[in-house]
């Protein structure tokens, strides 16, 4: 495997800000449409109001996909499908929890505009991986989790990235068959995927809870998902300094 061509990841960028004109998403379960604050809303979007999740007292069950539900939560409420996000703060010294701002809108057809976005996604997906391919891409990401550990992250034997805080990679995979995806800190997690030439593979990279430094948490996100998630991630500077390896 390797790191993918400049020249794919220029056409991936065309792509993103193709994506970004018709609004990209995360995670849509509960009806609602969550995009970004650069995005543009859709046409016939209504404004309902502001929304806003925050660290409550005694709150623990705060993080990133939790903090998005809740902002779903209150959307619904409040009569909306479409939460456009101003600002995401990560947990930081004083305080454990995310928090979100944003505000609410409505779309009289939701489901219409995300099956158009899907099925734009489809066709941008048979750009980069025609049927002759004899290879597969693997995304690997990590959005900003508060966390500065990092880690590296394994295909079998081999590393493959070393992923931190607002990171991401875009891989080249020529073997077929089931692989082992896996990263180790004070424990160690792994996930499985089944490779095939021509297809797509997306991992969320995240650190949990642990004893002392935090545990790695690896997560398989189907397409559509993982593509949005992918570049959403704002990719910060890299600093010249030697990570401690685990």
């Amino acid at each position: 495997m390797k790191l993918y061509s400049k020249s794919v990841v220029a056409l991936l960028l065309l792509l993103n800000i193709y994506l970004h004109a018709n609004g990209s998403t995360f995670p849509d379960t509960t009806g609602v449409l969550i995009i970004n604050k650069e995005d543009v809303l859709p046409d016939g979007a209504r404004k309902i109001g502001k929304i806003k999740v925050t660290d409550g007292v005694f709150k623990v069950d705060c993080g990133y996909e939790q903090t998005l539900e809740q902002a779903k939560s209150q959307a619904i409420k409040a009569g909306g499908n479409i939460i456009k996000i101003r600002e995401i703060k990560p947990p930081d010294v004083f305080n454990s929890c995310y928090r979100l701002s944003g505000e609410v809108y409505y779309h009289p057809d939701i489901a219409g505009v995300m099956t158009g976005r899907i099925k734009a996604f489809d066709s941008m997906m048979r750009i980069l991986l025609p049927e002759t391919v004899t290879y597969a891409l693997l995304y690997v990401y990590r959005p900003d989790m508060g966390s500065s550990i990092p880690y590296n992250v394994f295909l079998d034997d081999s590393i493959i990235c070393r992923i931190r805080n607002s990171s991401r990679y875009l891989i080249k995979v020529n073997k077929a068959g089931l692989a082992r995806i896996s990263a180790r800190t004070e424990s160690r997690d792994e996930v499985s995927i089944n490779i095939q030439p021509g297809k797509a593979y997306f991992v969320k990279c995240t650190i949990a809870p642990g004893g002392f430094i935090g545990r790695p948490k690896l997560s398989i996100i189907e397409a559509y998902e993982g593509f949005q998630e992918f570049n959403s991630v704002k990719e910060k500077p890299k600093e010249e300094k030697i990570d401690a390896v685990y």
